[in-house]
C-alpha cells in the first residue's frame, strides 16, 4: 500500500512540472527564451543638440558621429550628451556591473583626461558613477557603474547621461588640442554593456501548405526591428539552414517572422525540429528551438502562401541591382534603370500588390495611396494571396499617371533617392513615363526576385550633367543590405563630352567611332556610401566623337602622303616608324576619350617631327638604278664629299653632277 501511494505521489509530482517548451512541437506554443541576456547596446544617431538613442545590432552602425568635449566651464558640471530608448522585454536585471564605453580621438596633445560622471536611468530608478580616467591620442574610456536588481517591463525608460565635471585635463598640448568623443561608426564599439531582458521569442505551431510549410517566430522587444536582419538571423530545420527568405511583418509588440520552408522531395510526415538563432553583435547568440509534429500535404496547397496579419516591414535585409543606360537622342537624354531586388522588400511589393484596393489598410501605409485603382479590379482579387495581371497595371498606371507619383514611390516605398534614378526631379522629367514591373513568372506574396524597368528623359541644357550619384537614400532601419550598379552613358555621333568627373567611385570613359561612352561600376563589396558622376557636354562640333574621328583620320591621310613625297630621294624607314607609332597613340588616345583639341595638337606635333625625321634621314644612294634593275653600275665617289655616285653611261669624256655636294664631276 505504501508502495502505491508513493507511486501515485510521484505521477502527481511530475504533473506538476511546468513545460519549457522545448520538445514535442505537437503541443501548443509557447515562449523559448526570455530572461537577461550579456548585450552591448550601441551607441547611434546624434546626441549633441538632440537626444541619441541605442540599437543592439551592430549592422545598423553605419553613421560615425562626433562630439568636441572643450574646457569651457571648468568649474562646473558639463552635460556632454543623452541617450534615451527603452528596456527591451519584461524581466528581471540582476545586480552586477554595467559598463558604459566611449570611443575619443586626441589632436594636438600627448594624452587627455578628466573628471567624467555617468548616470543611468532605468525607469524611475538612477544610478550614478563618477571616475577620473586618463588615455592617451585615442581609444576608449570604460566606466563601470554598479546596478541593483530591478523587475522591469518592456517599455520601461533607459537613459544614459554623460557628464564632464570640470573642464578637459590636457598633457602636452598646444593651441589647437581638442578631444573628440565618437560612436555610432562600423567599427565603433560605443554603447553600454548590460545583463538585461532583451528579447522575447514565441516560437509558433507550424503552418502546411501544400509543399511549403510556414514556421513563424515572434519576436517581443523594442529592439524586434533592429534585431530581425538576415544578417543576424539563422533559422535550421533537422539541422539543415533554410535558405528561404523569411517574412517579416510588425506586430504591437515586436515582429513576426515567418520562414517559408520548401519540403524537399521525397519528405513523409513526422516531427521537424525548428532551430532559431539571433546573432545580433560578436559574443552574443540567442536560440530557441521547438520540435513540430507536421503532417505533411496539409493545408489548401492552393499557392496562397502565408496570410500576413499586417504588413511586412521592409528592412530585414534586401539586395538591389541598378542597371542604368542613358542615350542622347538630339537635345534629350533618354534614361532607362532597371532595379532587380530581392529580399524583404520584394516581399513587400508583393503583398502590397495584393493589397491594392484594400480599405482596412493602416492609414501610414504606402499602398492606401492607389485607392483609385480599386475600381479597376474585383473583389476576388483582393488579398486572394496570389497577384494578378489587373494588380500590377493598377500599379503601373498610378506611378506613370505623374512623375511625383513615380518619385514618391521611390522615395518613401523603396527608401531610394527618386533624383538620383530618375535623372532629375519629378518636374523636369520630359514627356512620357514608362513603367514595367516583371514578377518573372512568379506571382505569389513570398520573398521572390522581381524587376522594376523605368524609362524617363530630360532635356539636356547648358552645363554639367550628373549622370549617377548616391542612390541609396539615409534611413534609420537598414533597406539594402547589397547594392550593385552598373551605369552606362552613350551619346550621338555628333555630340561630345568635355569631361567627366568622379566623385567617391571609379569609373571608366572611352570614345568609339560612333559614341562617346562612360561606365560606372561597383559590386557589393566596394560600394561607396557618398559618391557622384557629372558629365559636361562639348560645346564645339569637332569635339564630337565621329567628326573628331573624321578630322583626325584626314589629318593623317594628309601627314602621310606629305612625308612619303617628300621622301621620294631619301630613306623612307625612320619617318614610317614614327609615323606608324603616333598613329597607334594618337587611335588609343582617341578611345580612351583624349580631348579632342589635345589630339588634334598631337597630330599637329607627330607632323613637325616628321619633317624633321624626314630631313636628319640619309638620301636614297640608289635612285637611278630602280630604270636597270639587271645591269651592274659602275660607281665613282665624289673627292669632295666621298659621296658615292652612280655612272649611268659608257660615253667618255663624261661629265655628271654629285649627288651629295652638288659638283660637276669629270671622267675620261
Amino acid at each position: 500500500m505504501r508502495r502505491t501511494s508513493m507511486t501515485i505521489l510521484a505521477i502527481i509530482c511530475l504533473m506538476m512540472v511546468p513545460y519549457n517548451g522545448i520538445g514535442n512541437s505537437s503541443a501548443a506554443s509557447g515562449t523559448m527564451h526570455q530572461g537577461a541576456v550579456e548585450h552591448t547596446l550601441f551607441f547611434i544617431g546624434d546626441a549633441d543638440a538632440t537626444t541619441g538613442s541605442f540599437t543592439p545590432s551592430k549592422t545598423l552602425l553605419t553613421d560615425l558621429q562626433e562630439l568636441e568635449a572643450t574646457s569651457e566651464g571648468a568649474a562646473s558640471r558639463t552635460e556632454l550628451y543623452v541617450f534615451e530608448q527603452t528596456i527591451g522585454a519584461d524581466g528581471t536585471i540582476p545586480s552586477g556591473t554595467w559598463t558604459h564605453r566611449i570611443n575619443y580621438v586626441v589632436e594636438g596633445a600627448s594624452n587627455v583626461g578628466g573628471n567624467w560622471s555617468t548616470e543611468i536611468i532605468i525607469g524611475g530608478t538612477s544610478f550614478l558613477s563618477g571616475e577620473f580616467a586618463f588615455g592617451g591620442r585615442g581609444g576608449s574610456y570604460d566606466f563601470p557603474v554598479e546596478i541593483d536588481e530591478i523587475q522591469v517591463n518592456q517599455g520601461d525608460t533607459l537613459k544614459l547621461i554623460f557628464y564632464l565635471e570640470g573642464g578637459v585635463i590636457w598633457n602636452s598640448p598646444d593651441d589647437n588640442s581638442e578631444l573628440y568623443l565618437t560612436w555610432g561608426g562600423p567599427e565603433s564599439d560605443a554603447g553600454l554593456t548590460m545583463n538585461s531582458p532583451l528579447v522575447t521569442i514565441d516560437m509558433q505551431d507550424a503552418n502546411p501548405d501544400g509543399d511549403v510549410v510556414y514556421f513563424p517566430i515572434r519576436l517581443h522587444s523594442d529592439y524586434a526591428a533592429d534585431l530581425a536582419d538576415l544578417q543576424n538571423m539563422e533559422a535550421r530545420i533537422n539541422g539543415v539552414i533554410t535558405e528561404d527568405v523569411p517574412f517579416i511583418s510588425t506586430t504591437t509588440s515586436g515582429v513576426e517572422i515567418v520562414y517559408p520552408w520548401s519540403v524537399p522531395v521525397g519528405s513523409s510526415s513526422g516531427t521537424y525540429s525548428m532551430n532559431f538563432t539571433l546573432n545580433p553583435q560578436d559574443g552574443v547568440t540567442i536560440q530557441a528551438q521547438l520540435e513540430h509534429q507536421i503532417e505533411l500535404g496539409e493545408g489548401s496547397g492552393d499557392g496562397g502562401g502565408w496570410n500576413f496579419g499586417t504588413e511586412p516591414v521592409r528592412t530585414g535585409g534586401s539586395t538591389l541591382d541598378l542597371e542604368l543606360e542613358l542615350r542622347q537622342s538630339g537635345d534629350r537624354l533618354e534614361r532607362s534603370s532597371t532595379l532587380t531586388i530581392d529580399g524583404a522588400v520584394t516581399v513587400w511589393m508583393r503583398w502590397g500588390l495584393d493589397n491594392i484596393g484594400n480599405d482596412t489598410l493602416d492609414s501610414t501605409s504606402w499602398w492606401r495611396e492607389i485607392s483609385a485603382g480599386q475600381s479597376s479590379l474585383i473583389n476576388s482579387e483582393i488579398q486572394d494571396g496570389e497577384i494578378s495581371d489587373a494588380e500590377i497595371q493598377v500599379l503601373e498606371n498610378h506611378l506613370i499617371s505623374s512623375p511625383q507619383n513615380l518619385a514618391d514611390f521611390l522615395d518613401r516605398g523603396l527608401a531610394l533617392d527618386s533624383t538620383a534614378i530618375l535623372g532629375a526631379t519629378p518636374f523636369d522629367i520630359e514627356g512620357a513615363i514608362n513603367v514595367d514591373i516583371d514578377l518573372r513568372d512568379s506571382y505569389e506574396v513570398k520573398s521572390s526576385p522581381l524587376q522594376i524597368r523605368i524609362q524617363t528623359a530630360t532635356i539636356l541644357e547648358g552645363g554639367e550633367i550628373t549622370m549617377i550619384e548616391t542612390f541609396i537614400r539615409s534611413q534609420s532601419k537598414t533597406y539594402w543590405t547589397g547594392v550593385t550598379l552598373d551605369a552606362r552613358l552613350s551619346t550621338n555621333p555628333t555630340q561630345g563630352i568635355a569631361g567627366v568627373y568622379g566623385d567617391g567611385i571609379d569609373y571608366s570613359y572611352l570614345r568609339y567611332g560612333i559614341s562617346e561612352n562612360v561606365y560606372v561600376t561597383f559590386g557589393e563589396d566596394d560600394r561607396n556610401e557618398d559618391f557622384r558622376v557629372t558629365i559636361t557636354p562639348a560645346n564645339s562640333i569637332t569635339d564630337a566623337p565621329l567628326v573628331g574621328l573624321i578630322l583626325l583620320l584626314i589629318g593623317m591621310a594628309l601627314t602621310f602622303m606629305l612625308m612619303f613625297r617628300i621622301t621620294k630621294n631619301r630613306m623612307r624607314i625612320p619617318v614610317a616608324i614614327w609615323l606608324t607609332v603616333m598613329g597607334a597613340a594618337v587611335s588609343i588616345l582617341y578611345i580612351y576619350g583624349i580631348q579632342m583639341n589635345l589630339l588634334f595638337g598631337a597630330e599637329g606635333g607627330t607632323f613637325i617631327m616628321g619633317l624633321l625625321i624626314v630631313f636628319a634621314s640619309p638620301k636614297n644612294r640608289s635612285n637611278h638604278l630602280s630604270d636597270v634593275p639587271d645591269r651592274d653600275i659602275a660607281i665613282i665617289d665624289c673627292p669632295k664629299c666621298n659621296q658615292s655616285n652612280p655612272v649611268p653611261s659608257d660615253e667618255r669624256p663624261l661629265r655628271l653632277k654629285c649627288g651629295g655636294c652638288g659638283r660637276t664631276l669629270l671622267i675620261e
